[in-house]
């Protein structure tokens, strides 16, 4: 059993098996306390791993917590760009959101978002997030994260594209709950949004997927993409979201789900003709595709932050290069929301992304990998390349 996060004293049973379960769940002090769709939460003090051991099936499941996997402030290989790097701010738009992005919200700065986003960015006010400070007013946490990640789909994308900002991850420990990423992707659902990008990943109990999460992608149409990091942990090992695999239902088409496309990071810096999986990227036959996840420039706090102490940390203007699954993620979503833009489906627009060069296409890079089966050729998407000054 692998090792996971989860909500102390929540569990998740599907209202199917709640009745069935009730009566065992409330002799260890657990009774139902809200939850999302076809999902029951109940709740109680007992530690949740000792009563799940002691229930029989697995009619019940703890409340995950995912993460942004050790993308934390200065980790890994996060660094300013001198100021000649910096982007120019996007043209503004008016046009309904293409993407959704599930992170842990806008950054603000005297009431307003990163100037390189503008107004590309729609988000409510529990979207957005302030940064938390040191004892000597430096940033901590993981506020930056969703700017980061929706300036790194907007450049891949068209003027006319916009992101809608969900903020459920935590600023200050970078952790989401199942039950709340549900809920978001229901409520981008309503909205009408069908590309989704999640740049969080976990550990499950016994390797299950997520109940809630896993509800919730059932529920999205068909045509509908989300778009999930793989983990920033070297491993080999399944992480969730981004390894729910909605196509093995049995009795239902493949085409009858939504697609969830896992990307792993790759270093394509060395030899641009032939990336190879980054050193800190998770991979494996679960991965779905490679996208540049080294040095990946993007929007940071504004400019002059770190402050104090004077020459102990590097000086950010108001950009930086990220290393990450979570930025590989954001890189394909924007390439398939750049295709969306000419009328295509979310679903269509992903089969034209994440594919593998047609033969003769040698000039088209690849990630090859090796196991015990042989040479493995996964897709490889290369993330727009912006020249100082260019939006």
């Amino acid at each position: 059993m692998t090792r996971y996060r989860h909500r102390a004293g929540e569990l998740l049973v599907h209202a199917d098996d709640s009745a069935a379960i009730h009566a065992e769940l409330a002799g260890f002090g657990y009774h139902p306390d809200g939850g999302a769709g076809p999902l029951c939460r109940f709740t109680g003090t007992r530690p949740v791993p000792e009563v799940l051991a002691a229930l029989r099936g697995h009619a019940a499941s703890p409340n995950h917590l995912f993460g942004l996997d050790r993308i934390i402030w200065a980790e890994p290989g996060l660094r300013p760009k001198p100021t000649t790097n910096e982007l120019a701010p996007l043209p503004d738009s008016d046009a309904p959101p293409t993407v959704g992005v599930i992170d842990t919200g806008i950054l603000l700065y005297q009431g307003e978002p990163h100037s390189y986003l503008g107004h590309r960015v729609v988000y409510d006010q529990e979207d957005t997030v302030r940064p938390e400070r040191d004892e000597d007013g430096n940033p901590i946490g993981t506020a930056a994260h969703g700017t980061f990640v929706a300036g790194v789909v907007l450049k891949q994308v068209p003027p006319k594209v916009r992101v809608r900002m969900k903020g459920v991850v935590d600023k200050s420990d970078g952790a989401a709950e199942d039950l709340a990423v549900a809920n978001a992707i229901d409520e981008l659902r309503e909205e009408g949004i069908t590309l989704i990008n999640l740049s969080f990943s976990g550990a499950t109990w016994e390797d299950e997927p997520p109940k809630a999460i896993e509800a919730a992608l059932r529920r999205l149409p068909a045509d509908a993409v989300v778009v999930a990091s793989a983990g920033n942990r070297s491993s080999r090992r399944r992480v969730y979201p981004a390894a729910i695999m909605l196509e093995d239902t049995p009795g239902r088409p493949r085409d009858s789900h939504a697609r969830v496309i896992a990307v792993g990071a790759a270093d394509p810096t060395k030899d641009p003709a032939r990336p190879r999986v980054a050193d800190f990227s998770n991979y494996g036959p679960w991965v779905s595709a490679y996208a540049d996840g080294v040095d990946v420039l993007g929007p940071y706090f504004r400019p002059g932050y770190p402050t104090q102490p004077a020459g102990a940390l590097p000086q950010y203007n108001g950009f930086a290069a990220w290393s990450g699954t979570s930025f590989s993620a954001a890189i394909v979503t924007g390439r398939i929301a750049a295709r969306m833009a000419g009328d295509v489906s979310a679903r269509a627009a992903a089969d034209l992304v994440v594919r593998l060069p047609e033969a003769g296409r040698e000039d088209s890079p690849v990630v090859q990998l090796w196991d015990v089966n042989g040479a493995q050729r996964v897709p490889f998407v290369q993330g727009r390349l912006i020249e100082p000054g260019v939006g």
